[in-house]
């Protein structure tokens, strides 16, 4: 079945289940999977997508026979075996909903986590240190769900498991409200999940009745239309979610790297006590307050430096002293960049994740040049 048809079969089974769609509809994308276009001009403020209840798969609607058999796994690690064996042997009412899902291959390719060790190694720190929670956080759920279905496979499960990690929605009820934590109040829809992502994107809410999707800007007939998943780093999007924006107003660049070794045990302390240890991040508005307090360990005196916490002694002082610095730091993140550009270009991998690769460091470079052109 080709996209278009799996799409059209879709509709058919969403009509069929009371799904609303109002003046939109999901179309193939060259290049980019699935989207949703609207098919007529819509106004700010419409509900253009509603899912009922019933058709949402969450903790509640799991067979109980799955939840019983993995006592004390998180939600995520339920809804990925449960949708691992309807992966394997689907329902007919589910096979609508899965032939529009990323295919095994999509998934391999896009998603970090999947990546062979020369790949991941050379992904920015922020990636990395994403990625090895991600990783830990998966295989805590395989050493759970592996012991209980153990004919289920690693890779079928994984494929699951980042179908769950990518396409669920928040979602909770007065009951799991109370019972489940934050990260476990989550919920697979059809036909939502097939919406993309934008900063600016339309608003997701729900209610006992079920989910309901709102415009919060006009769209023009032929116009994607969006959801806003959070206000994410590209380096987050691609760590979470396999994908990266040309342009993302929430990027920004960790400068742990090359900030924490200009900072010994004293100005450590002196950053921690008051905590201001780490998280030193570059945005488009250049370097964030916390690395301009830690730089200015290495100008001032400990009383004068209190004295600016304090706010009685002006920020714009002693800028151009710490601007040196940074730019000091920053100019050798970008020979560093360079050299990790050249292995990227050298690996041994298929060209969506190369240019993925190189397009996310380019990207940083430019956030960093950016800076230095601003500061110098």
């Amino acid at each position: 079945m080709s996209a278009d048809e799996s799409i059209e079969t879709l509709l058919k089974w969403a009509s069929n289940n009371s799904i609303t769609l109002n003046g939109i509809q999901p179309e193939v994308l060259p290049g980019r999977g699935i989207g949703i276009l609207a098919t007529r001009d819509i106004k700010a403020g419409e509900d253009i997508l509603q899912v009922p209840t019933p058709l949402l798969r969450t903790f509640d609607s799991t067979p109980k026979t799955i939840v019983s058999r993995l006592a004390g796994a998180t939600v995520h690690a339920i809804l990925a075996t449960a949708l691992s064996l309807d992966m394997n042997n689907p329902p007919e009412d589910f096979l609508p909903w899965k032939a529009v899902f990323p295919t095994k291959a999509d998934i391999q390719t896009l998603m970090p986590l999947c990546w062979p060790l020369e790949l991941q190694d050379l992904l920015s720190d922020t990636s990395q240190d994403l990625l090895s929670k991600q990783r830990a956080k998966f295989e805590k759920d395989w050493a759970l769900v592996s012991k209980s279905y153990p004919d289920m496979s690693r890779e079928d499960y994984q494929y699951a498991w980042l179908l769950i990690n990518t396409r669920t929605f928040y979602h909770t009820t007065p009951r799991t409200k109370k019972s489940l934590l934050k990260d476990d109040r989550i919920a697979l829809q059809p036909v939502a999940d097939l919406f993309n992502h934008s900063p600016d994107g339309c608003t997701v809410s729900y209610s006992y009745q079920g989910f309901t999707i709102t415009t919060t800007k006009p769209a023009s007939k032929g116009e994607e239309l969006f959801i806003r998943y959070g206000f994410h780093s590209n380096d987050f999007l691609l760590t979470e979610y396999g994908f990266i924006l040309e342009s993302n107003t929430s990027d920004s660049v960790c400068l742990d790297k090359y900030i924490k070794p200009l900072l010994n045990k004293e100005k450590k302390s002196m950053l921690d006590g008051r905590g201001y240890w780490g998280r030193y991040m570059l945005g488009r508005d250049g370097a964030c307050y916390r690395t301009q307090i830690a730089l200015r360990t290495l100008v001032l005196r400990e009383s004068q430096w209190l004295m600016v916490l304090d706010g009685l002694r002006g920020e714009d002082v002693d800028q151009d002293a710490v601007n040196a610095i940074l730019l000091k730091a920053l100019r050798q993140y970008l020979k560093d960049i360079e050299v990790v550009k050249a292995k990227v270009n050298d690996a041994s991998t298929g060209d969506i994740t190369r240019n993925t690769l190189r397009d996310r460091w380019q990207q940083i470079q430019d956030l960093i040049e950016a800076t230095v052109k601003e500061i110098a």
